[in-house]
């Protein structure tokens, strides 16, 4: 402030681009090295903010994906394409997200998308007021069908009724809570569905094998007090 008014508005709008002018306080956190609150000048790619100003990754990881906007902003990969974008309200929108706060979160290739989906999930389930179905209904039964392929008990037509869910929540409630979840679980199934289905199955095989070894067990245990 004491910068713009020693300067004037046609200094700050010098910095950042034509749509988005000035500068921005961003939050970033999340999988990196350094993270904190960084004023920017809006316009400059999101790579010299998750590598530069906040210290990267730790070694040997890369960015799986990132929300531009804060949680409720639709995750964008972690692709060298994205990774370049302008950060700036423009940009993010034509990559199909939004600056919104100003709070990146990055997710490493360390984590699944399952669990980012549920952990998201929960909070606006927990957050909800109740008051109408689309947000009431909706964030319950998402969390109870991200569980259901969390564990190996979904089927990939469960992905695409949760997918279907999602669409239905959005511009239906009598708030932005119930869209501020089905965006990003919205973009999450959409830009990472062959890992929800890899996800749901390996959880399937595991659970097959544990029930399998019990099995084993339990005979071996029934023949053993027969001897």
């Amino acid at each position: 402030m004491p910068l713009i008014v020693d300067r004037g508005a046609d200094w700050f709008r010098s910095l950042g681009t034509e749509k988005s002018a000035g500068t921005k306080v961003v939050s970033v956190s999340g999988n990196v090295r350094r993270p904190g609150n960084y004023e920017i000048e809006l316009g400059i790619p999101v790579r010299d903010i998750i590598y530069g100003l906040a210290g990267g990754l730790e070694p040997g990881r890369r960015v799986k994906c990132f929300f531009p906007g804060g949680s409720s902003a639709p995750v964008l990969p972690g692709t060298d394409e994205n990774l370049d974008l302008p950060y700036d309200f423009d940009s993010m929108a034509k990559a199909g997200s939004m600056l919104g706060s100003g709070a990146i979160i990055v997710i490493d290739d360390a984590h699944s998308v399952v669990d980012v989906a549920l952990w998201t999930a929960e909070f606006y389930r927990h957050e909800s007021c109740g008051k109408c179905s689309p947000c009431r209904e909706g964030t319950n039964w998402t969390v109870k069908m991200l569980d259901r392929i969390n564990v190996g008990e979904a089927t990939p037509m469960d992905i695409e009724v949760l997918a279907q869910m999602q669409a239905n929540i959005i511009g239906n409630c009598l708030c932005v809570l119930g869209d501020s979840m089905a965006m990003p679980l919205g973009s999450m199934i959409e830009k990472f569905r062959p890992e929800f289905e890899d996800h749901m199955e390996a959880a399937r095989q595991a659970s097959e094998a544990e029930a399998a070894a019990g099995d084993l067990e339990l005979t071996g245990s029934v023949e053993g007090a027969a001897a």
